[in-house]
């Protein structure tokens, strides 16, 4: 058996790149979301353990202004399309966000653990305080959330606020990135509070999505569709994508030619049909996916 390394519970895209770890290549869904789409919003829901946070890790690299991941990149397969990547790679301001943590037994505390998450977002920003370039009304609301000091309308306006400040900052229209972005209802309906929650969440969404304009696009996921929350109602170019359309569905967990690959590279390719055996799990349209490894760390 061939040795390498297994990135055992790494979710994020760069450190696993720098690391030098095994990395099964989903960068083709950059391309094809921006190509073959027209989606303003776009919302994955996959069960956990399917790569979904290592996704949006992926296209926050491949975005940010702030960084240069052409080595994170280099040799994956979205490189292939070099006008592309001269065109949008680092060329974006984004803001990425993971909901997560925002779950307790009683409102107040998933309401601070909410505030809690968008004052850490703020701090990923500094720069946005000190800038010259972004209105200072909006500097007043940034520091409110940076010190856990905003009231309700200050969180359901955050992510409204946050992309009117990063174009004012870059001069660029913002990617905006919500992962597990259904944690705070599913959690809030499992004790009682989730009408509570629902204004919170559908504040923050609508101002977010349906009247922004200073977003480029936006993907979020979740392990579900809240569609009775109606959160993305009437957001424009609004697609999601669920386990039931074949669609995107590639890009999400381990199909078995990529497990194939996988052992391939480990040196044991006869124990294909052993792991078939023991972790065989989904089928998405025609393509079928192992339970192994869901995280895409391997």
């Amino acid at each position: 058996m061939k040795m390498f390394t297994i990135p055992v519970g790494i979710e994020f895209f760069d450190e696993i790149r720098k690391s030098g770890s095994y990395y099964v290549d989903k960068s083709e869904l950059i391309y094809d979301l921006l190509t073959s789409t027209t989606n303003k919003v776009t919302l994955f829901t996959r069960p956990r353990r399917f790569g979904k946070t290592l996704t949006m890790s992926m296209i926050e690299s491949f975005f940010d202004i702030n960084r240069d991941s052409q080595e994170m990149f280099r040799g994956l397969a979205v490189t292939k399309h070099q006008d592309f990547c001269r065109a949008w790679m680092n060329k974006y301001p984004v803001a990425f966000v993971s909901f997560k943590d925002v779950e307790a037994s009683h409102f107040d505390v998933a309401y601070g653990k909410l505030a809690d998450t968008i004052a850490n977002l703020c701090k990923k920003m500094p720069y946005l305080a000190e800038s010259g370039r972004v209105n200072k009304a909006d500097v007043e609301i940034f520091n409110r959330l940076m010190y856990r000091k905003g009231d309700m309308v200050d969180i359901q306006g955050s992510l409204l606020t946050l992309t009117r400040m990063l174009h004012a900052q870059f001069n660029q229209n913002v990617i905006l990135l919500i992962d597990e972005y259904d944690v705070p209802l599913a959690k809030a309906n499992e004790n009682g509070y989730y009408s509570q929650m629902l204004e919170v969440i559908r504040g923050m969404m609508s101002a977010g999505f349906k009247t922004n304009p200073f977003l480029q696009f936006a993907v979020i996921t979740g392990c579900l569709y809240v569609a009775k929350a109606s959160i993305f109602t009437g957001t424009n170019n609004f697609k999601a994508y669920s386990v039931l359309d074949e669609r995107f569905s590639q890009y999400f967990g381990f199909t078995q030619a990529e497990i194939d690959e996988i052992l391939k590279a480990a040196g044991i390719p006869e124990q294909s049909d052993l792991i078939r055996d023991w972790y065989d799990g989904y089928v998405f349209g025609p393509t079928r996916f192992s339970v192994l490894g869901m995280r895409q760390t391997m």
